[in-house]
Parts: structure tokens; sequence; C-alpha cells
């Protein structure tokens, strides 16, 4: 049984992850054709349950002392700039402070797009399709189609672990943390919305729909239908390997996991009136793609094939990483599991007289080949509540 130690909510209260708003109609990715606007936000990281022998502190930079109860907002909103608009760091560090929350507002725009898992861990290739009413189908890789920014966490006790000249924690002090997500049920918040499809029909002629997808045979019957945007979500995971509080990680470093979460089930549901239509389904299967081939009927045209093929295998593509998406169940909560040799193996927590952090890097996006990015998810904020726990197994 897990007994919950400390908490750090990483709560984007307004807008950033947390309410990604579709304002606009001039971007065609499957069923949404759209910008996806992010406004003003403010982000809260904190700590709670002081009374805990140890808990998790975070920064928004990793730099010695600046770990605490709660992250620099600031630092966050020009990690997520730097990382949509391609700023140098510095450029970003020369804003004043009053200017970020303006700048923001006015230059933060993400668009529903997919990525590639890479072999070694990387969230690599974000790419959506073409903005021009083009004939043919055609991807490009874009840097302001998701939201990324870096967390750091570390370890404390209530009596606070002092460092000294040196760098070195106390010896008397020995912690090996794990870190899991809690409150997994409000990880992702989304807005019902009503659906219609342009296709009021899409499954009428399977009878032979299998088993699993039999939910989709609801959908002739049912004029309008209730979705939740959250359900056309992603966010990612990237871990690193813990190292000495007073080290720096290299810029080449690789995540030695990545985890991505999806919205949502992957399989479609129906629960009242409120259709889950799956995650990354195969074509057949998958309705935002049958919403897309209305919409775009040359997909399937002979004169494109060679066009056509790219299409689908990037869907292939997209169907293999989907594959290895995640529930958010208390089965897939633990994201660091504390190691079994301190002595030999990377550790987050105290031990010998070193203290480690831990880097996660954090991404966000809209899922363009899930099965829910559909035109009724337009304008419909979604909320990322991640809250983080150290614990201990009894």
């Amino acid at each position: 049984m897990r007994k919950v130690n400390k908490k750090i909510l990483i709560s984007i209260l307004t807008s950033v992850i947390v309410m990604i708003t579709i304002v606009a109609t001039t971007f065609a990715w499957v069923g949404i054709f759209t910008y996806a606007n992010i406004d003003n936000f403010s982000i809260n990281l904190k700590i709670s349950e002081l009374d805990a022998n140890y808990f998790l502190t975070i920064s928004a930079t990793g730099e010695k002392g600046s770990f605490s109860d709660e992250a620099d907002s600031k630092e966050i909103k020009k990690q997520v700039l730097m990382n949509l608009r391609g700023w140098s760091k510095e450029y970003v560090d020369s804003i004043k402070d009053d200017e970020i929350d303006e700048l923001y507002s006015k230059y933060c725009i993400t668009r529903p797009s997919s990525c590639i898992l890479t072999n070694d861990g990387r969230l690599s290739d974000f790419y959506t399709l073409n903005n021009k009413n083009t004939d043919y189908y055609e991807t490009y890789h874009v840097r302001n189609s998701y939201i990324k920014f870096d967390i750091y966490l570390s370890v404390n006790t209530k009596e606070g672990i002092r460092l000294d000249e040196e760098g070195k924690a106390p010896m008397d002090i020995d912690i090996n943390s794990n870190v899991f997500i809690t409150e997994l049920e409000n990880t992702l918040v989304g807005t019902l919305c009503k659906q219609k499809l342009t296709n009021s029909n899409p499954y009428k002629d399977m009878d032979d729909l299998p088993s699993i997808y039999s939910a989709l045979k609801q959908l002739p019957n049912i004029n309008h239908f209730n979705m939740n945007s959250a359900n056309a979500t992603r966010f990612a995971l990237c871990m690193y390997d813990p190292i000495d509080i007073n080290s720096s990680y290299n810029e080449d470093a690789l995540p030695i996991k990545t985890l991505i979460y999806h919205g949502g089930e992957q399989l479609p549901t129906l629960d009242g009136d409120v259709f889950d239509l799956g995650g990354i389904l195969p074509e057949e299967y998958n309705t935002a793609l049958r919403e897309l081939l209305i919409i775009r009927p040359h997909y399937n045209n002979s004169i494109y094939a060679s066009y056509n093929q790219n299409y689908y295998n990037d869907l292939n593509k997209a169907i293999d990483r989907g594959q290895t998406d995640l529930d958010l169940v208390e089965a897939n909560s633990k994201i660091w599991t504390k190691t079994t040799n301190v002595d030999a193996e990377p550790y987050l927590g105290v031990h010998n007289g070193v203290q480690t952090k831990q880097k996660i890097s954090v991404y966000f996006w809209f899922e363009g080949w899930d099965s829910d990015c559909i035109v009724g998810i337009d304008e419909k904020p979604v909320t990322l509540n991640l809250t983080l726990t150290a614990g201990v197994e009894d």
C-alpha cells in the first residue's frame, strides 16, 4: 500500500496547458480547421503536507537555491515562449517581467499535431497538416504545435536540508524517493460539447464492426452527442536520471524514459449521452479520419497515390505510438521508482552527503490523429492539473 508523503500541485489555472482555446479557422488538421490560441495563465506549483518525513521540492530552473514549495511561474512562461517561438534564452531573459504575460498572450499559438517517440526516448518530429487548401496530403514540422517546459524535483525535510560550503548535505540524512502522479481523475479536465458529424451515418453499413468497436454502431442513431474535449489531448513526461543538485544537465542528455498519457479511452465508449470516440485508431474505425475523408475526399483518389502513401505511413506510425499511450489509472501512476542500490544507481534524494535533483520535461498537445479530434472540440478548453507526490510503499 502506498503512503503519500508530499504533493506538488501543478495547476495551470487559466490558459497555457490549462486552457487551450481554439479561436480561428485558418488551419486544417483532421476535423479541426484552426489555430489554438493560448491566453494569459497563472501557474501554481506548490507543496503541501509539511508534516511528512520528507517531501518533494520543485524548481523551474534547477539552479542551486531555487528549490522550494513553489516554482517561478515567470520562468515557466519564459520556457514556453522559448520553445514555441524559438527565442533565445538571452532574449527572453531581457524581457521585463510585466511584459511576459502580454507577449505570451500575443505569440503563443499551438495547433493539433502529432509526434514520433524515438528509440532513445525523445519526442521528436512534431508535425501537422499543411494550412493551404491543396489537393494532396502534406505535413510539415513546426515548433508551435505543442507546449513544453522543464521542471526539476528534489527533496527536503521538515527540518530542512542545509548544504555546506562545498555543496554537501549532512551525512545523517538518507532519502530515496519515488515519484507518483496523484489525483488522477483531475489530471486532464475537459469541457463537454455537442457535436454533429458531417457524415451523420459514418458506420451505418458496418454491421461487421468488431466487438471492440461496437459502440460506434450507436452513432447513426444519435443526431447530436456530447464529447469531452480532453479526450483529444496528450501530455508526456520525459524523465531524466537524477544528478547532484550542484551540477547541471548536459544539453545533449537524453531521457531515460518517456511516458505519454492520453485523455479518454483507447477504444470507443458511450456513457449515457457522452461519446468517447477512442484513441488513435485505424482509419476504418477512426471517426475523425472518416470526417476528414469527407472534407478532403482526394486522399482516396488514385491520382494522388504517392502523396496518400505518406498519409498512411504517418497514420501507421501514429497508431504504433498510440499503442503505448498510457491510461490515467493507478497502475500507471508511478513515474519514478526509487533505486534498489543507491551506491550504484541514480537516486532522487540524499545519500552519503549528496543531494540530487531530477529533470522532467513536460509536453502537452492536441493529438491530431485521435478519433476525438473533430470540429466539436473547437473553442473548448482543456485543463492539465499535474499533481506529483513523493511516497513510500509499505
